[in-house]
């Protein structure tokens, strides 16, 4: 009866009940979204900005599937009747939404193989950074660089399409959650003694990294139970290998807590510096 009420109503309104449903959707879901979200909040107050940022954009994700799906729904038979008449037309729809429907599957993509989330450090068609916002269409990251060797942000943005994913690998840094795999590829003048610059390097390395070696392997051992990944080594390694007639490259890697990458990595690159200012100093 009072569904027979609300009909009678919207009906007697001089616009049409599809525009009033979808009014009336539009704010229900918007308004459903802020008490969730606010909810969470107040439940967990001790969630990080980063957390919350997820939460965000995840509810802001789902909002946006639901309204899509609401409004299909509401306007299904006007749909229905547009869809008949524009089949004539819907090659030439496909061929100018290309770039349109290659991001949405590229999102799908994502979504589905989990390739990464909020907080990641990604890399993607010479594009590095920590990703901060995903929607539909394109993912926002905040650049790092811009020496690949810092690994600092720089304070700018990076935004691209999600049709990238679908051409192009992603390399992401953080695949073992907490801990990380890093490596430094440094290139030393062939003339220079590789010996003595390992020797210098492992002294730095080997003492930086020592303390996280347990919990490291602890938890590598963890991802590859539960996971099924083949894990790497914990234990710091620096060779070397040709690379042309001027210059060969000594790979420096190492294990350690994701927080302390930088750290470490600029311990090494500094005694680099010194070892090879030294030996260069030998040579005149």
């Amino acid at each position: 009866m009072m569904w027979n009420t609300i009909q009678d109503w919207l009906n007697a309104l001089p616009v049409s009940e599809e525009i009033i449903k979808s009014a009336l959707m539009i704010v229900a879901v918007i308004a459903g979204r802020s008490i969730l979200l606010s909810a969470h909040f107040r439940s967990h107050p001790d969630l990080s900005i980063e957390n919350k940022r997820r939460s965000l954009v995840v509810s802001r994700n789902i909002t946006m599937l639901l309204l899509l799906f609401g409004l299909a729904m509401i306007w299904a038979a006007q749909i229905q009747t547009l869809a008949l008449s524009m089949f004539a037309v819907a090659a030439a729809i496909v061929v100018a939404t290309k770039e349109l429907i290659m991001c949405l599957s590229g999102s799908i993509l994502r979504s589905v193989t989990k390739q990464y989330s909020i907080g990641d450090y990604i890399e993607i068609n010479g594009l590095r950074g920590r990703v901060v916002d995903i929607n539909m269409l394109n993912t926002l990251m905040m650049q790092i660089g811009p020496n690949p060797l810092v690994g600092q942000l720089s304070g700018k943005t990076l935004s691209f399409p999600n049709s990238l994913l679908l051409s192009h690998p992603v390399r992401r840094d953080n695949i073992l959650g907490d801990y990380v795999i890093h490596t430094v590829e440094i290139p030393v003048p062939i003339h220079l003694d590789s010996d003595e610059i390992i020797g210098r390097l492992k002294d730095v390395l080997e003492p930086l990294c020592e303390p996280y070696v347990p919990a490291i392997k602890q938890h590598l051992e963890n991802v590859q139970t539960q996971k099924l990944f083949i894990t790497p080594a914990a234990q710091p390694r620096v060779s070397r290998v040709p690379h042309d007639d001027k210059v060969y490259n000594i790979i420096v890697r190492f294990a350690s807590p994701v927080s302390k990458r930088l750290e470490i990595q600029q311990a090494v690159l500094d005694e680099f510096l010194r070892t090879q200012c030294r030996l260069i100093n030998k040579l005149k």
